[in-house]
């Protein structure tokens, strides 16, 4: 058994050890004396993940021997420690100094950038590192569909949100036996009005609304919905309510687009199985949604995984490192959809996208 083997993962880009314990207990019992040894050591300890004693190893490493080779599994452990500005720092000086590791170099770069969600420039760096011999395809389609998601994501908070204003006022004047709270329960029209919903799906689609279990509550004690065994189940006095908010919102849809195009992107998420119509524009307003609410729910997993709350999220501010962290995790997850395309059709998509208006005539 090799130890110190590892893989590649697709979606973080980041080395996991395929034998961890035996790889600890390895280390355990080092005591590095050289560069050969330090190097070693360091990479074991950045691969567990001890990113401190990684520091130390690869920094005794390096002034033993202060190589560009050194010098960049130096940087590597800094990128892990989300240290970018010093990591950077590292890649831009390795790649003023000559010899014949610049493809090592632009991949950890772009690798580095990876981590802070710089899609760009990781994209950047991986092209070059490919272009120069680098093993860097999987970075490359890594980058480019973390990219796309972010990309996309601008055009979706765009077009669903221009069905809902346009359609909204429709639906406020139409509707006669009015519900409380019609808006969020319009939100839910497409996936209520063909059958039972989890719960967990619904309270997720509206994560963001302060007061939403008694808003729930408050619907189930007028007799819009009954809440059991896990499940929300329109009633009967709320199936036509639901059926015009969907007339309504594939009408709207038809208006905004005239010519809409198909995307292919599939999310893993439950919206994909509403339905708002048949028509073209109707069908990608759903799938449109879809994918706007996979991207919600990516967000959540990245800042649940930081122990945060959904009022703390918020609260957050802009570029602090936490906010970077949580933004390029919840790209990377939201990217999934975006990694069953091939870099041609996700390019088409966001030109596509990015062709629909947002308001009609």
């Amino acid at each position: 058994m090799n130890v110190h083997a590892c893989h590649v993962d697709p979606e973080t880009l980041h080395e996991v050890p395929d034998h961890p314990a035996e790889l600890a207990a390895w280390l355990d019992r080092q005591a590095p004396d050289d560069h050969r040894s330090w190097t070693a050591v360091g990479r074991a300890a950045r691969l567990l993940r001890r990113l401190d004693r990684a520091e130390e190893a690869a920094g005794r490493a390096l002034a033993l021997e202060p190589s560009t080779a050194a010098r960049l599994r130096h940087a590597q452990v800094l990128q892990w420690q989300g240290r970018f500005g010093e990591a950077n720092a590292e890649f831009d000086r390795c790649l003023r100094e000559p010899g014949d590791l610049r493809h090592l170099v632009h991949q950890h770069a772009g690798a580095c950038r990876y981590d802070e969600g710089r899609w760009d420039l990781a994209l950047a760096h991986f092209r070059e590192s490919l272009r120069l011999g680098a093993d860097a395809g999987l970075a490359v389609d890594a980058a480019d569909a973390c990219l796309t998601a972010a990309e996309v994501a601008v055009e979706l908070h765009c077009l669903v949100p221009a069905v809902h204003r346009a359609a909204g006022p429709v639906v406020s004047a139409r509707v006669t036996d009015r519900p409380p709270h019609l808006g969020l329960l319009a939100d839910l029209a497409s996936l209520l009005a063909h059958g039972p919903a989890p719960l967990q799906v619904v309270r997720d689609l509206h994560r963001y609304t302060p007061d939403v279990e008694v808003h729930h509550a408050d619907l189930v004690e007028a007799g819009w919905l009954v809440i059991a065994d896990g499940t929300v189940t329109a009633t009967a006095r709320c199936l036509p309510v639901l059926h015009l908010v969907n007339e309504v919102h594939a009408s709207t849809a038809s208006a905004l687009w005239s010519a809409p195009t198909t995307v292919v992107a599939r999310p893993d998420h439950p919206m994909t199985a509403a339905v708002t119509g048949t028509t073209p524009a109707a069908r990608l307003f759903d799938r449109l949604r879809a994918l706007r609410h996979h991207r919600a729910d990516a967000h959540a997993t990245a800042w649940q995984a930081e122990g945060l709350t959904a009022a703390e999220v918020r609260a957050l501010p802009a570029d602090t490192p936490l906010r970077v962290r949580i933004e390029a995790t919840t790209d990377r997850i939201a990217s999934r959809p975006y990694r069953e395309i091939n870099t041609e059709t996700r390019a088409n998509l966001i030109d596509s996208l990015r062709a629909l208006p947002e308001t009609s005539g």
